[in-house]
């Protein structure tokens, strides 16, 4: 065998030899992606919780118009926009229109890089140079009502932990409790009922106690929220508390927890609903 065959000979096995190892994983961003993140992001993504530098320049101006960069304004805190809980609060010259898009069920229904696509988009979307002091719900709504350019706030990681919060964090409030939608945008009302269904109290009890009960005191009463007890905002905003018992109530030294599943909300919603043991 000549020289050059021998060459010839051992590159073949080395090709053969490189095409059977194995490839290594790759690791997509949303795999990689924090649903507890995204929860605190779709709350406040100029929370401190959520990382923002509050010395930023832009800070002073988010804060001044909140509602009109908070996800949780346009789509609530049930993800269900307009046909949820939200389908009264109508516009104020200090916060949008309510948008009638249904994203939970968009989220399940859509791959998460259709939502990150949609989200990363800055064509229809609201330029932060944009002066949201000429917004009125009744004769200038159209450019506040946009979606921001959010392109121009977060970075790609934090919009996937926001697709990642939209497909495995958010829950399906339907599971938690029964509610009626009467009426339509934005003199809507709501109606709650059979809070924390398929709860088991006892087992509710016991997570308040451990959890809840050192700040808010063992029936609910020691903390107001919102000038009402535990148990009566609860009952309340059902749709609301879901959210803040998992991510936390920025601001507060309330933090969420987390690891939080369904079937602990449901025990917690369930045991909330005693008037006797968590009266308004």
């Amino acid at each position: 065998m000549n020289i050059k065959s021998l060459i010839f000979s051992m590159l073949i096995i080395a090709a053969i030899f490189t095409g059977c190892k194995e490839d290594e994983p790759i690791t997509s961003p949303y795999e990689t992606a924090d649903a507890a993140k995204g929860g605190i992001l779709y709350d406040n993504f100029f929370a401190v919780e959520a990382g923002w530098d509050t010395t930023s320049a832009s800070t002073a101006t988010l804060k001044a118009k909140a509602d009109f960069f908070r996800c949780k304004q346009c789509h609530a805190w049930d993800l269900l926009g307009t046909a949820g809980s939200y389908n009264n609060r109508g516009p104020k010259t200090s916060r949008p229109n309510v948008n009638a898009l249904n994203i939970y069920d968009l989220a399940h229904s859509k791959t998460a890089q259709e939502l990150f696509d949609a989200m990363k988009k800055t064509e229809g979307r609201r330029a932060f140079s944009y002066d949201l002091i000429a917004y009125d719900p009744a004769t200038n709504a159209t450019e506040g009502d946009k979606m921001p350019n959010y392109n121009e706030y977060l970075t790609d990681a934090q919009l996937w932990d926001l697709v990642k919060f939209m497909k495995e964090g958010a829950f399906d409030v339907s599971n938690l409790y029964d509610a009626t939608y009467s009426g339509t945008y934005p003199t809507g009302s709501t109606t709650f009922a059979n809070i924390g269904k398929g709860g088991n109290s006892a087992a509710g009890n016991t997570y308040y106690a451990a959890n809840c009960a050192a700040c808010h005191g063992a029936d609910g009463a020691l903390i107001l929220v919102e000038d009402m007890t535990v148990g009566k905002f609860t009952r309340k905003k059902p749709n609301e508390v879901q959210h803040k018992v998992i991510y936390g109530q920025l601001g507060s030294l309330m933090v969420g927890n987390f690891t939080m599943t369904e079937a602990n909300m449901k025990d917690l919603y369930k045991a909330l609903s005693d008037e006797t043991n968590f009266p308004d």
